[in-house]
C-alpha cells in the first residue's frame, strides 16, 4: 500500500547507515531529532544567449544534492551523537537515509554527506540542542516503493 498524500512529518526517521540503500532498523535510527530541514534537490542552469536573438535558451547543469540541516535534542554520550561529532572532526563521508513513514507504508531516500558543521546551543531557560549540517556529496537514491 502506497503512501498517500498528505501526510504529516512528525514519523519521519533519519538513519545512519553502512552503505546507500542498507538495512534500517531500530539500531541505525538517530534519536531526539527536533527538528529536519527540506531534502531540496536542484540543478544548476546556464543561460544561452546568441547575437540577434530575443529568446534566452537554458542548459541545464550537473545536479547539486544540498545539505540537510538537523537539530537534536542533544544527549552527550548518545552513540549516534558522538559518531556525528567524530564524523564532523575526521572529515569523513558517511551514509544516511531518511525514511518517510505513513501507517504501515513508507518511502525513503538514502545519500553520503559529510557533516560541514556542528554546534550546540546552551540556553538559559530551554532544552539544549545541537544543530549539524549534512552536506550530500554524490547522487540520492530514492526508493518510492511501499514496504
Amino acid at each position: 500500500m502506497a503512501i498517500t498524500a498528505p501526510f504529516h512529518g512528525r514519523t519521519t526517521e533519519l538513519h545512519i547507515t553502512d552503505a546507500v540503500s542498507g538495512t534500517i532498523s531500530s539500531s541505525t535510527l538517530l534519536a531526539e531529532i527536533d527538528d529536519m530541514s527540506a531534502l531540496e534537490l536542484s540543478r544548476a542552469t546556464v543561460d544561452l544567449l546568441s547575437y540577434g536573438e530575443d529568446d534566452m535558451r537554458k542548459l541545464v547543469g550537473a545536479k547539486d544534492n544540498g545539505s540537510i540541516s538537523v537539530t537534536l535534542n542533544w544527549a552527550p554520550g548518545d552513540v549516534d551523537h558522538d559518531a556525528l561529532a567524530t564524523a564532523f572532526v575526521d572529515g569523513t563521508l558517511e551514509t544516511y537515509a531518511i525514511q518517510w513513514v505513513s501507517g504501515s507504508s513508507s518511502a525513503r531516500a538514502d545519500f553520503s554527506a559529510f557533516v560541514t558543521s556542528y554546534g550546540i546551543a546552551h540556553p538559559k531557560e530551554d532544552k539544549v540542542t545541537c544543530t549539524v549540517e549534512l552536506t550530500i556529496s554524490g547522487a540520492v537514491t530514492f526508493d518510492l516503493t511501499p514496504v
